[in-house]
């Protein structure tokens, strides 16, 4: 009896561990696979691939190909570690299935519906007639009759017709990716490529969903195997099994939106919803996905067509996305495309050699891209859009990774297709996504070198010729700040062109939800803040903002647009904004805002890093706008007419004419900006006072030039003075400053002092004396020995007032800037000149040899 017992007890104990190693084998698989695409991304995204790319490596690698030959899973129960990573994470391949068909929002194909829907047409009908006419071919080639296997007309047809879905599919999700990293979701370009990809997806993954609702299977022979349901071959039994499967699913659907929009109501006026309710929500969803199953349909197809029928607003969808986004496409994604690599043994090709397998991979692939490009230029051609983009738009709609897959899969569980033709297709689907981002982003390179431009610096721009400005903010509170500081750079009648650029921080956990952003905006201002989420808040409040500046009848046109990146990238945007623009002159918030106290605060981490990088590598001047409260120009603009109605009464109480006094008194009443521009010496200086000079034939701006100048104006030290100035660069600031005075200061329309100092204390106490007279100093940035030895001497000693320097504002932006400098309570710009203009004068100057240096000066 004890023997017996003991027997016993030695079984359950060899069945629990047992059970345990199977339990440390398939997390063990799945941590693998998870830490190996990690790293293969690390790799690869330098050369532009998306993640599905390392995801399905990461199988590869874990699959029979390498790993399975070195650990056998059939000693604990595990037929391969396709088939066990499959089976393990089978339920949150139904979430990931949802979260894919919540991330189509059909809402944005409202955005150039006829011109997307014609773009997927076109690639997709020259792909479905290559694939009608090289399917037969496909299936000949893999499947030989007389290696055991008869020809059956059904199979090959099945074949062709799944074989023409994989070559037309295009992976919505990945290419949102691709267009994210290419700084193209702004461009209209970007916004048709995801557009066109949706109406392609949507169709094949609804054409997927029919297919699995009455499939056709094969034997290992070829033969096709009997009906699931009886009699189902006829095609009045077929329509009716149809529409029995149409209902459950339009019931499954309806049941969980009916859900989502009363928790919505529930939950009106929250930002998001508990986790309790997530969890119920997500396994509802499960639940009717697999009673779906049940019934004879695809759980996973259910999933998805669950997540498309879903509502995009409240604080269901709010929490759906931010909360599922990081779990599903950090960790679940990589598994379920980790699971179909694991699957493929690249080694057993049967009959075929590695040159013949070679053929039809690379047979299969160019037959993919001529079908996708070929329709896309075609259709892109015929709707005007030039021949690079058009190009640009079909590498981008050739990328594979969903529906392609699914088809695949499809094709293997009906017994359509043998491993070898798996192979090939899921090989040929990687080359072609592999293909898409780096083609794509070398013709888009080359576009933007083409457009190249040589921007001409504030100091060489006449003052009635065009000026074109890119202005940049965070948020909607930078708008009016930097709108006014742009519309005043019009003068009086001078043409000038603004550009707003917004720019949107990426975060880790909406970056995927991109085309949300993309609803319609009068959809969007109906809203309640609380139903409003992630970037489109943000968007719309900046919108707002421009809209309310430019309500006046003389407000400048703005061009608004939108970049959405990570702040470690953000100047790459703006270097393509200003190339977009064109722009002489761009201009960036400073790091740092005003709080109710009046102190300066940084509020966000990173930004000031980034105002550095802009100084750094911007291909035009860059200003750097301390904002304190600016008076907007909105303000003349209403006060303006009841001032001239008031006078105009005044007048006619009055005797007739108006002394000179009375004109000059309305003059200043007029005037609301009163700049200062100070000017110690160097290349940036000098383009302050330039664009301060721009300001200046602005009715509403009066400006003054402050000069400061090394060393008294006496007799005994005139010698020092003419020798510290004998340089080559207080001899072009000579010249300028000559310029200025004579376009300028003679004719009145600026005024003009100069101030002579010894150092930088001197010059600390002279600024100090102008703090609270103006409502904006225009000053030059300076530093790296480009003011020459005087501005050296100028501003040594006078910084150090702030713990914290700022180099990217120079010694006097950082003193005006600072809380410490009392009583200034005006904005300051900082301008630092084009680097580029700097060399190409210095290569200039050196080329003349001997003769007289060919000067760039101020025109008028």
């Amino acid at each position: 009896m004890e023997s017996g017992d003991n027997a016993k007890c030695s079984a359950d104990v060899g069945e629990g561990a047992y059970y345990m190693a199977g339990v440390v084998a398939i997390n063990a698989i799945m941590a693998t696979v998870l830490l190996l695409s990690g790293l293969f991304h690390s790799l690869l995204r330098r050369l532009g691939q998306p993640s599905i790319i390392s995801h399905i490596l990461a199988g590869v690698v874990v699959g029979p190909t390498f790993l399975g030959r070195v650990i056998d899973l059939r000693a604990m129960g595990m037929e391969d570690a396709g088939t066990a990573l499959g089976d393990t994470i089978y339920y949150l391949r139904i979430i990931f299935m949802f979260f894919i068909g919540l991330e189509m929002d059909l809402r944005y194909l409202r955005h150039n519906l006829r011109r997307s829907l014609l773009l997927a047409c076109g690639g997709s009908a020259i792909s479905l007639l290559l694939a009608a006419v090289a399917g037969p071919f496909f299936y000949g080639l893999l499947h030989p009759v007389g290696q055991g296997e008869s020809f059956h007309p059904a199979k090959l047809y099945a074949s062709t017709v799944l074989f023409m879905l994989v070559l037309a599919s295009t992976a919505s999700p990945v290419l949102i990716r691709i267009v994210t990293e290419l700084k193209l979701t702004a461009s209209e370009t970007g916004q048709l490529a995801i557009g066109a990809a949706f109406a392609t997806d949507i169709a094949c993954l609804t054409t997927i969903s029919m297919m699995v609702v009455n499939p056709t299977t094969f034997a290992k022979d070829g033969t096709p195997k009997p009906p699931r349901v009886p009699g189902a071959s006829t095609p009045g039994v077929q329509l009716l099994v149809f529409l029995w499967m149409a209902l459950v699913v339009w019931v499954a659907v309806a049941v969980a939106v009916r859900a989502a929009r009363l928790l919505n109501r529930v939950k009106r006026g929250r930002r998001y919803i508990s986790k309790y309710e997530l969890c119920a929500m997500l396994l509802l969803i499960v639940g009717l996905s697999l009673l779906v199953q049940y019934l004879r349909y695809s759980a996973s197809m259910a999933a998805f067509l669950i997540g498309l029928a879903m509502p995009r607003d409240g604080p269901m969808a709010r929490t759906l996305i931010d909360r599922l986004t990081y779990p599903v496409h950090q960790i679940v994604m990589p598994l379920c495309f980790g699971a179909i690599g694991a699957r493929l043994d690249f080694a057993d090709a049967g009959r075929f050699t590695a040159t013949q397998l070679t053929a039809a991979i690379v047979f299969t692939t160019v037959l993919s891209a001529a079908g996708k490009v070929g329709g896309t230029v075609l259709v892109g051609r015929w709707l005007g859009i030039t021949a690079r983009e058009a190009l640009v738009l079909g590498f981008l709609l050739n990328v594979k990774g969903y529906s392609d897959i699914l088809a695949i899969n499809f094709g293997d569980k009906s017994g359509v297709w043998g491993d070898t033709a798996q192979v090939v297709l899921l090989v040929s689907s990687i080359l072609n996504t592999f293909m898409a981002g780096p083609a794509s982003a070398a013709i888009v390179r080359q576009q933007r070198r083409a457009f190249q431009y040589r921007s001409h610096c504030l100091q060489d721009l006449r003052v009635d010729h065009e000026l074109r400005v890119l202005v940049c903010v965070h948020g909607a509170g930078g708008v009016n700040a930097m709108l006014t500081v742009a519309e005043l750079s019009k003068g009086s009648g001078a043409p000038v062109a603004v550009y707003l650029l917004h720019l949107v921080e990426l975060m880790a956990a909406r970056k995927y939800a991109i085309t949300h952003l993309y609803k319609d905006v009068g959809a969007r201002l109906k809203l309640n803040d609380d139903d409003q989420w992630g970037y489109a808040w943000e968007m719309d409040q900046v919108a707002a903002a421009v809209h309310s500046f430019a309500t006046y009848e003389a407000a400048v046109p703005v061009r608004q647009m939108t970049a959405i990146s990570n702040l470690a990238s953000m100047d790459g945007d703006v270097r393509n904004g200003v190339e977009d623009a064109r722009a002489s002159l761009v201009i960036v918030p400073y790091h740092k805002e005003q709080r109710y106290d009046g102190r300066m605060v940084s509020r966000r981490d990173g930004r000031r890093q980034l105002n550095q990088r802009i100084l750094q590598r911007a291909p035009c001047t860059v200003g750097v706008l301390v904002e304190r409260h600016l008076p907007s120009i909105s303000v003349a603009s209403s006060t303006a007419p009841a001032e001239a109605d008031r006078h105009d009464e005044e007048q006619k109480s009055t005797a007739s004419g108006t002394s000179l006094a009375e004109e000059q008194a309305d003059q200043e009443a007029a005037v609301v900006h009163h700049v200062v521009a100070v000017f110690l010496g160097g290349p940036d200086d000098r383009e302050a006072v330039a664009y301060a000079t721009r300001l200046s034939t602005h009715p509403s701006v009066s400006v003054s030039v402050s000069r400061f100048r090394l060393n008294k104006p006496d007799d005994n030290e005139m010698q020092t003075a003419v020798d510290v100035t004998g340089d080559e660069q207080d001899q072009e600031d000579e010249e300028f400053m000559a310029e200025v005075y004579a376009g300028f200061v003679a004719p009145g329309r600026v005024s003009y002092t100069e101030t002579y100092v010894s150092n930088g204390v001197e010059t600390l106490n002279a600024l100090s004396g102008m703090a609270g007279m103006c409502s904006l100093f225009v000053v030059g940035r300076g530093g790296g020995g480009s003011g020459g030895a005087a501005w050296t001497t100028m501003t040594s000693g006078m910084g150090g007032l702030d713990d914290e320097e700022c180099p990217e504002l120079g010694p006097v932006g950082e003193l005006l800037a600072s809380d410490d400098f009392l009583g200034c309570s005006s904005s300051v710009l900082v301008l630092q000149q084009h680097k580029l203009h700097q060399k190409m004068r210095t290569w200039k100057k050196h080329s003349h040899d001997g003769c007289m240096p060919d000067h760039d000066i101020l025109h008028y």
